[in-house]
């Protein structure tokens, strides 16, 4: 409890402590060692006094006691209460205690201590008038003959003491007041030089180095402020340096990220210049494969065709089997040849816009996955989108539903295309309900993913997927109506 209570204590009030209780134990000691030193001094006189005085009576009255002048005794007595007030009773009796001369003072006191000494004479010794003695006479043994009995009050001679200790006690109450004053000036000192320490160190902590310690001092207090000063001037020179460290980190930091976003917009660059040629050649492959070989395919099918009506009306059975045999073959390539065009370049989208080719995607992935149930829904009213920006948008979905039909083992397909609030976006979602991925871990991010997000980010658009173990995927896209816009 002791150490909680001075816990509490700040540095001001400790100071004083340090400089009111030494001066105020010695205060206390002192007035107790006087008080109690005066106490026995004064019984220790009073006893002696009781005594000397006891036994001087005892001396000086034999002569009365003996003649039987009662009047001197009184008058002795008298003269000795009066001289000392410390005498509160002096009693002379006789030998069968009987009272021959008694005197009090007017105020008896309530604390008293009585001393009796007896009162002897010499017994004379017996010598004959009449028949000289060749030795001289001898005394006898002495005789008491009564006792004086010495009543002795402390008080007066208390209050003789209590008027000299109140005078002690101002002056020892003076020298504790003045060495407190002392203390508490040096105190206040010592106070404010360690005020002004704290109040340095606080601005040190909050950041501010031009510290100010007021007047300085010699000894551990002038090296205290000296070793404060120094450290701010110490710190201040390294927050400079540090602040120039971090300038010129920051002003490379900005260069790295400019740098990185040219690169990153060149890179943008670069895959829309390399879709737009990649679908460019994607468009002249299919043209070329649609224009020749398709009409080559189809040149074959008709002359099969021909070969075999010919061949039935020459009755050549099996001529006629092996121009048919070519002709379905010709049809196959020819409706593969179609579907590669079609994957090369959707001319859907140029017949029935981005919507119309979406839905002509969700239609062939149900052909392709019946276990799945696929649902379509667009919002009516949607623009349509410039071939550039449709594209990508198509592609994204192409490889969702793609992923959807290997991996997913879904059994509910949806796919949404509405406009976004703001009316300049256009939203495109798909979600499952199959086995999904841990989207967190990092390690699902195929190749398909990644081109999704590098297309749909180079045509100024976002592409957000979630995904859990067990929950699906939802692939949600963002994509702008007009060309340069952001998503």
């Amino acid at each position: 409890m002791a150490g909680r209570f001075w816990q509490g204590w700040g540095i001001a009030a400790r100071l004083l402590a340090i400089a009111v209780l030494p001066a105020s134990v010695m205060f206390i000691a002192v007035t107790a060692t006087l008080y109690f030193t005066a106490q026995a001094d004064v019984r220790r006189d009073v006893a002696a006094r009781g005594q000397l005085i006891a036994t001087s009576m005892a001396q000086s009255s034999q002569y009365g006691l003996v003649s039987g002048n009662v009047a001197y005794l009184r008058t002795t007595l008298r003269h000795l209460l009066d001289a000392d007030p410390s005498i509160a009773c002096i009693d002379i009796m006789d030998t069968i205690n009987h009272a021959v001369a008694s005197d009090c003072q007017d105020t008896l006191p309530s604390e008293s201590d009585t001393f009796e000494v007896p009162i002897q004479i010499e017994s004379l010794p017996e010598v004959d008038l009449f028949e000289p003695s060749p030795a001289p006479p001898t005394s006898g043994p002495e005789r008491v003959i009564g006792k004086v009995r010495v009543t002795m009050s402390p008080a007066p001679i208390l209050e003789a003491k209590r008027r000299a200790l109140m005078v002690a006690f101002a002056l020892v109450l003076g020298a504790a007041v003045l060495s407190c004053l002392v203390g508490l000036r040096l105190a206040r000192r010592l106070r404010d030089t360690l005020g002004s320490v704290m109040a340095a160190l606080r601005a040190i902590r909050q950041g501010r180095f031009d510290v100010q310690l007021g007047e300085r001092h010699e000894g551990e207090l002038g090296e205290l402020q000296t070793t404060i000063v120094r450290m701010a001037e110490t710190l201040d020179g390294a927050r400079h340096e540090l602040e120039q460290q971090v300038a010129t980190r920051t002003r490379e930091l900005e260069d790295a990220v400019k740098l990185a976003r040219q690169a990153d917009a060149e890179k943008r660059r670069l895959i829309v210049h390399s879709n737009a040629v990649v679908e460019e050649e994607r468009r002249r492959i299919a043209l070329d494969i649609h224009d020749h070989l398709g009409a080559a395919l189809i040149s074959v099918r008709l002359e099969a065709s021909g070969l075999a009506a010919r061949a039935r009306s020459l009755g050549e059975p099996d001529m006629e089997g092996d121009a048919r045999r070519i002709a379905t073959t010709a049809e196959s390539i020819y409706a593969t040849t179609r579907d590669i065009v079609k994957r090369l370049r959707p001319e859907v989208i140029d017949t029935l816009g981005l919507a119309g080719a979406v839905e002509e995607l969700v239609r062939n992935a149900g052909h392709v996955f019946p276990q799945a149930r696929f649902s379509y829904h667009a919002e009516p009213g949607l623009p349509d989108l410039p071939g550039e920006l449709a594209m990508p948008a198509y592609r994204v979905a192409q490889e969702a539903l793609n992923n959807i039909v290997k991996h997913s083992q879904a059994s509910q397909v949806s796919v949404r295309l509405s406009k976004a609030p703001d009316g300049e976006h256009l939203h495109i979602v798909i979600e499952d309900n199959g086995r999904g991925f841990d989207a967190a871990s990092g390690h699902s991010a195929g190749i398909g993913l990644i081109g999704m997000r590098e297309r749909v980010a180079a045509a100024g658009g976002a592409l957000a997927i979630s995904a859990s173990p067990g929950q699906g995927v939802t692939v949600s896209l963002s994509l702008p109506f007009r060309p340069g816009a952001q998503a």
